[in-house]
């Protein structure tokens, strides 16, 4: 039976390039997990948010719960990518993801119960963010292990990112019938439940990867991984491009209400459409890298998309139409999500294995300032407006690529 089931998935990766990763069992079984725990976590946190807010009436406590969760996040991400370089890291996935289950069942049963204060919805996120800082570096890391010919690596990583475009959509949609139908309470049961759903996907998944070990502190991994980054001149201009997309490029969304109230003058079902049209973009742009993974022009899908981008992005700021603001805001998110997949597949392709782990902490880090994007985008269009703001980060992203292009001809010239 398993037999044809490989068969079945064979023939129809040879048929459907974009399908090309689930021709891997191990890959299938940690995309399936992934799928249904990523589902959980937009339910988690459409649930949480409203549970705040509605718990506090303040819009300042929001930012300070959402605040929790991304600094433990980046405090934590170094250490988490050196434990994923010692450590089994499908054992590792397995205990985090039963860690988040085991957290986010306890606050159900808090809201349940009726005993959940404030506070404990501040130690809930520094909880949740602390864990995160040590499973999105091992799940990272992990991918290559998944698949076994390297060259369908971009493939594994568009259709990961697939996974989280399509449950922004899904993920809030799932979260309002369950709000309608079983209440708020049953949405933090079934976003503890869907967790459970990874950790049954890692017991059975049998990756490549060895048992990995090390004598050194963690301080000195650390500061390893670090240096290796810095000697890599293309890895550390990807991580400067993924730094410069956290605090510049994609700080625009906190931005978006702005432009749909007092700019394009449209109710928030208006407001609703840009950020669908941004997502549809996504997505396109996630299914476009997935199937055209086997060309060996990675170096254009870098810098090209991401020149695009910052252009789409000024474009965007500039308009005062509505349709041409959807189409932009499309293009926006297509542009983006080519440049970020490539960005994350030549990070994989290029370091070497036992630093993979540390890497990719360091990557998830620099993925993480994006709240700090949102400070500086507020800061800039308090002073100048929100055009001003949007407009800045596009030009920072696509000058930095233009300077790259120029800069480092192996990064230009770089074929994989």
């Amino acid at each position: 039976m398993m037999f044809k089931v490989q068969q079945v998935f064979l023939a129809l990766t040879r048929r459907i390039p974009v399908l090309t990763a689930f021709q891997y069992r191990n890959y299938r079984l940690y995309w399936s997990g992934m799928l249904v725990a990523t589902m959980g976590a937009q339910i988690l946190a459409v649930s949480l948010s409203w549970l705040v807010y509605d718990m506090t009436g303040s819009k300042l406590y929001l930012g300070v719960v959402g605040g929790a969760q991304g600094i433990t996040t980046i405090v934590f991400n170094l250490f988490g990518g050196v434990l994923a370089d010692r450590v089994d890291r499908r054992r590792l996935i397995l205990f985090t993801n039963f860690s988040f289950s085991f957290l986010i069942l306890a606050l159900a049963i808090a809201v349940a119960t009726r005993i959940a204060q404030p506070w404990h919805l501040v130690v809930f996120a520094s909880l949740f963010g602390m864990v995160t800082a040590f499973d999105t570096p091992s799940r990272q890391a992990l991918i290559p292990d998944l698949i076994e010919e390297r060259k369908h690596l971009m493939n594994a990583i568009a259709l990961h990112s697939i996974i989280w475009q399509s449950s922004r959509v899904l993920g809030p949609m799932i979260a309002g019938i369950l709000f309608a139908v079983v209440g708020l309470q049953s949405c933090f049961f079934v976003a503890a439940a869907t967790y459970l759903a990874m950790v049954a996907a890692m017991v059975v998944v049998r990756p490549k990867g060895t048992m990995r070990k090390s004598g050194q502190s963690v301080r000195a991994a650390v500061v390893e991984g670090l240096k290796y980054v810095r000697r890599s001149a293309v890895i550390s201009s990807i991580m400067g491009m993924v730094f410069l997309n956290s605090v510049f490029g994609i700080s625009f969304v906190y931005l978006m209400p702005i432009f749909a109230k007092d700019i394009l003058k449209v109710s928030d079902s208006g407001f609703a459409y840009l950020m669908t049209a941004m997502g549809i973009g996504t997505l396109c742009g996630g299914i476009l890298t997935a199937a055209s993974s086997k060309l060996k022009m990675k170096n254009f899908f870098l810098l090209g998309a991401s020149i695009l981008y910052g252009i789409f992005l000024i474009s965007f700021s500039l308009s005062h139409s509505y349709v041409s603001s959807l189409i932009l805001i499309g293009m926006v998110g297509f542009t983006q999500q080519i440049y970020m997949v490539t960005a994350q597949t030549l990070v994989q392709w290029l370091v070497s294995e036992e630093v993979r782990g540390r890497v990719m902490g360091i990557y998830s880090m620099v993925w993480s300032l994006s709240p700090v994007g949102s400070l500086q985008a507020a800061a800039v269009a308090n002073a100048y407006g929100a055009p001003v703001a949007v407009a800045l980060g596009g030009a920072v992203v696509a000058g930095f690529a233009i300077f790259l292009t120029f800069a480092l001809p192996h990064l230009r010239k770089l074929e994989v």
